[in-house]
């Protein structure tokens, strides 16, 4: 009984018999069924390959030519100025009030001076650039970098076609490969890696992969989805709409998605918080300031707060401003800003309302450049061959220790041993939730053979030269003992060895960890959590129960 309360040996128990709870079947509608999820490899369903559309560009442009490019298309322009705080634009004549506001410039100020209009445009130069690019592009545009400005453009672009674009106004891209890169940036890709995750499981898909490579690909395995209905979900947005609320748990509906015609980057203002601006068509803004009218949110905001539903999941909810409900009783508003907080978790909030408010559209243009799909029939006969070879795999290591040994009572801890280090695996894969592909089954075997060979190298090290005997007398038959020392010594020397090819391992299996590429990620994570079992948990308890097995004292 000296060995059952051995502290290694007893903590092995234990982590054994959590794996074995973790990888239990627990009955369903359809019967038992496994904690283990299955990648499209042995589930069966489809893979897409996508390209995110974009560039990083350095452009050679004057905003002051792009405002009497823009304000040109309406009148006469006599002068622009570059002032500290935006610019302003000199015309000939009356102009229309709202000329500003279609352009894209809501906040500027005009003043009529006899026959002509001076117009105060409060927008810094690269705002300028963005809303040139926006309306030419119709794609959401960001700053990027400080040193050169960089902008980021999100949809499939060209330098030839931006150089056309940037003409009429005296600009092009700056010569180099620096002016024009393919491609987005990491934020951007981990943003639009975020919509898919959350849009994949809003539809109850939770067998899913989405993995990154580099700034431009995104790979996705769907299990159980055929390739249309996977491109269909990739590609389709969901469904958006703004209530108010007209009591305690009752709101009435006032506009769809198809109201807001243009989403902005979130922006923070002078008192740092974090609010997304959309802009309302024609009609909806007059249903918008119908709708709260009547139901009091211009007179008694805080009563009647608006709600924004994507696939009726509330992500957000906030009364009107003073102001804007004092605006909104007079007249329709199409612009207005979406105020979630400040500081970095107001920023967080913003985004995820920014993706939200384009009815979970991706951030980004994406091409689907390649697909597949295996099938359910050709998924289950993966399983059955998995399974053989793993059972195959364990009879060849049993087969060849007992070769090597020709004892039943090393070879049976041995692959006991390395089974349950199997078993400890899945138990980790299960409780993370984690697929298990053809890729992740072969580091399982791959790990069972360097297993098995560190606890050769224990069992040799136990073996080793002339054994020692102990002064007590072996009434027990069980032949020549190894004293304490000798065990420790011995052992220690065997761990030595171990602890040096498992740290090679990992360090092997690190920059396939941190490259993600596809499968791989998979194959060297199971890698490296079967050697920290193995050398943590696995090869202490083995050292205790074959010295014990062996005569140790």
């Amino acid at each position: 009984m000296k060995i059952t309360r051995d502290p290694r040996v007893i903590i092995y128990l234990v982590a054994v018999a959590i794996a074995l709870i973790l990888i239990a079947p627990l009955p369903t509608e359809d019967g038992l069924q496994s904690r283990l999820r299955y990648g499209l490899d042995l589930e069966g369903g489809s893979w897409l390959q996508l390209q995110l559309e974009g560039a990083i560009v350095q452009l050679d442009v004057d905003p002051s030519r792009i405002l009497e490019w823009e304000f040109g298309q309406s009148g006469t322009v006599t002068g622009v100025e570059k002032r500290d705080t935006g610019f302003i634009v000199s015309m000939t004549g009356k102009v229309p009030s709202t000329l500003p506001d279609d352009l894209g410039y809501p906040s500027s100020r005009m003043v009529e001076r006899g026959n002509a209009t001076r117009i105060t445009v409060p927008s810094s130069s690269e705002g300028v650039i963005i809303n040139y690019l926006k309306s030419q592009l119709d794609a959401d545009i960001k700053v990027v970098g400080v040193e050169p400005i960089r902008y980021e453009i999100r949809t499939n672009v060209t330098r030839e076609s931006l150089d056309a674009i940037l003409a009429p106004v005296g600009g092009s891209v700056v010569a180099g490969e620096e002016g024009f890169v393919e491609g987005v940036t990491s934020e951007t890709v981990d943003e639009t890696k975020q919509v898919l995750d959350k849009k994949l499981n809003r539809l109850g898909l939770q067998d899913i992969k989405v993995r990154i490579v580099g700034t431009q690909f995104i790979l996705i395995d769907l299990a159980g989805v055929d390739v249309d209905t996977a491109e269909n979900i990739v590609g389709k947005p969901g469904k958006f709409e703004i209530r108010v609320q007209t009591g305690d748990n009752e709101s009435r509906h006032i506009v769809y998605g198809d109201a807001v015609v243009s989403v902005d980057l979130p922006s923070g203002d002078r008192t740092g918080r974090w609010g997304v601006p959309f802009v309302l068509s024609e009609d909806g803004a007059q249903t918008f300031q119908r709708v709260v009218k009547e139901e009091g949110a211009t007179r008694n905001p805080q009563a009647h707060e608006i709600s924004m539903y994507l696939d009726k999941d509330m992500i957000f909810s906030a009364p009107l401003a003073p102001e804007l409900a004092s605006a909104l009783d007079k007249s329709p508003m199409r612009n207005l800003v979406a105020q979630v907080g400040g500081g970095e978790e107001g920023s967080q909030r913003a985004k995820e309302l920014y993706i939200h408010l384009r009815e979970g559209a991706l951030p980004v243009n994406v091409k689907v450049i390649g697909s597949g799909q295996v099938t359910a029939a050709l998924g289950s006969q993966f399983k059955t061959q998995v399974a053989i070879a793993g059972i195959i795999a364990i009879l060849a290591v049993a087969l060849m220790i007992y070769y090597r040994y020709r004892e039943k009572k090393i070879v049976l801890p041995m692959i006991a041993t390395s089974f349950s280090e199997v078993i400890m695996m899945l138990g980790i894969w299960a409780a993370m939730g984690w697929q298990l592909d053809l890729a992740s089954i072969a580091g399982i075997i791959m790990v069972l053979g360097t297993g098995v060979d560190h606890l050769v190298i224990i069992t040799d090290e136990l073996l080793r030269g002339e054994k020692v005997k102990t002064s007590a007398v072996d009434t027990e038959g069980k032949g020549v003992v190894l004293t304490g020392k000798v065990y420790l010594a011995r052992l220690s020397r065997a761990f030595y060895i171990i602890m040096g090819a498992a740290l090679t391992t990992v360090a092997a299996m690190l920059p396939l960890l941190k490259m993600g590429f596809g499968a791989l990620t998979g194959f060297a994570l199971i890698i490296i959590i079967g050697v920290v079992i193995g050398v943590g948990i696995a090869r202490p308890a083995y050292g205790r129960i074959v010295g014990y097995i062996l005569g140790e004292d």
